[in-house]
């Protein structure tokens, strides 16, 4: 029996229309090496491997990372690299970061290093002094760190200290002074720590796996796989453009991005074979020639990318509908096996031709040049060549699962797919408005929802998009007309 009620009362029905989810389209997810033996035993705990680090600034990457961005060696400390070309460069946060060094097992011991002091000061072969520093003069005499010498251990500088015993040392001529000691050892990290997977021993996941952890940990979705240093390896940058797919089931990644190492291949004409060979043809990947040099440091073309990409979005609204391509590095040479380059328009044209982006000095400074993805010209769907359409899709992809994930469970009747419909054309509408796309519609198709599935809960909404294709390429005819020339007689 209905409840009796005398008066006026309310009641609430739900939005027949949806506003579409906010997804960030530029989160670069980045592996490497962070040098957080500078870190207390306690800090360390979140970054060591199988940890994920969310950081926003360059000063909470030297808090939590033990970044030194303006005097970290880039070729020992990938994250550092990141660090300074999307914060520094680039102005580019967030970042996601995941560390591949471990200091209680990459490390390296030195016994007996010659130490010449100039001036009361000496720098010793290695940075990143871990610990167990012994100075010995003709190896019998020890000198005490604070009484005798300071000592830098990120930069492996020793400071003489004025009337210590180390200064008479040294004053003696042919004086023996050798340095022991245990420094971090980057280099030991292989690319099967970097692949990671699950632990059964620890039961941490770790390496590329921990893509998975993302969104779990700060509702952020990564759109822009990096992994300086590492992607030169061909396994790695394989598997990063696999990792773009499917992450937490439902989520895709727009791109990888990835360098063909230019110590095996410092011509550029050799690029396209080395692809080949090493089946770097993945529509997820972006793969560059080439490495930019910013004052005295070497920084990989692709780390610049992830940023120009946060760049270009930002001005566009947070869309990644726009090609990174002919827009700036930050550079003052390209570099390839430690030498200076300089590819004229030709030939990177060359490269672009073989689905290879690089650096081209032409016209406004240096910019990355290139719009296509690894897999072209082996394949020619405009979604899967152009790296702006496939960002734009993977976006558009993970708004509709984040705006829609809502309406799981609902009942399947015609207002449940007149609110889908309704909704996601005005979004449609919306984004050929704002020209993000040339145009869109969805549909509902009887050939797709067949009775058998709607009775099982499954239900297929088509939607079909437009894509505008970045302008690659502008001709224009010159003809002489001679009809001009009739002005001639008044």
């Amino acid at each position: 029996m209905a409840e009796f009620f005398h008066g006026v009362r309310t009641r609430q029905a739900p939005t027949s229309l949806v506003p579409p989810a906010n997804v960030p389209s530029a989160i670069t997810m980045a592996w490497g090496c962070a040098p957080i033996h500078r870190l207390s035993q306690e800090e360390r705990a979140n970054v060591l491997p199988g940890g994920i680090a969310l950081l926003f600034t360059q000063e909470e990457a030297a808090q939590y990372m033990g970044i030194d961005q303006a005097r970290d060696d880039f070729n020992k400390w990938g994250l550092s690299e990141a660090a300074f070309a999307l914060f520094v460069l680039h102005k580019s946060a967030p970042l996601i970061f995941v560390n591949l060094f471990d200091p209680e097992i990459h490390k390296k011991n030195v016994s007996s290093e010659r130490v010449n002091f100039e001036d009361n000061s000496a720098t010793l072969e290695n940075s990143d002094i871990i610990g167990n520093f012994v100075l010995t003069s003709n190896g019998s005499t020890n000198f005490a760190e604070g009484t005798d010498y300071k000592l830098n251990k990120n930069l492996g500088i020793i400071t003489v200290i004025e009337g210590s015993s180390l200064e008479n040392a040294i004053s003696v001529a042919g004086a023996n002074i050798t340095a022991s000691y245990t420094r971090a050892a980057p280099e030991l990290v292989s690319v099967s720590d970097a692949i990671g997977g699950y632990d059964i021993a620890t039961g941490n996941t770790t390496g590329l796996e921990l893509v998975e952890g993302a969104f779990p940990a700060f509702r952020l979705i990564p759109t822009i796989l990096i992994a300086p240093g590492f992607s030169e390896d061909p396994s790695i940058a394989a598997i990063l453009a696999i990792k773009t797919q499917r992450i937490n089931g439902v989520f895709n990644a727009g791109i990888a991005l990835a360098d063909i190492p230019t110590d095996k291949v410092p011509r550029y004409t050799n690029a396209p074979k080395y692809k080949n060979d090493n089946n770097l043809v993945s529509e997820n990947l972006y793969l560059c020639w080439g490495k930019a040099r910013f004052g005295e440091r070497d920084i990989h073309i692709s780390t610049q990318v992830a940023g120009i990409c946060a760049n270009v979005d930002v001005a566009n609204g947070g869309i990644p509908f726009a090609s990174p391509s002919n827009k700036n590095l930050q550079m003052q040479a390209m570099v390839a096996n430690g030498e200076e380059v300089a590819l004229s328009l030709t030939q990177c044209n060359f490269l672009n031709a073989n689905g290879i982006a690089t650096a081209l000095n032409f016209v406004g400074g240096w910019k990355l040049w290139g719009n296509r993805t690894a897999c072209f010209p082996g394949v020619t769907d405009p979604k899967d060549t152009f790296l702006a359409h496939r960002r734009l899709l993977a976006w558009y992809g993970n708004q509709l699962v984040l705006t829609w994930i809502q309406r799981i469970d609902f009942p399947i009747n015609l207002r449940q797919i007149q609110t889908v419909m309704s909704s996601e054309q005005i979004n449609l509408n919306t984004l050929q408005a704002i020209g993000v796309i040339v145009g869109g519609r969805i549909e509902f198709r009887e050939d797709e929802n067949s009775l058998l599935d709607i009775m099982n809960g499954m239900v297929v909404f088509h939607v079909l998009m437009g894509f505008a294709p970045p302008n690659e390429n502008m001709t224009f005819i010159l003809e002489y007309d001679p009809a001009y020339l009739q002005a001639l007689f008044g």
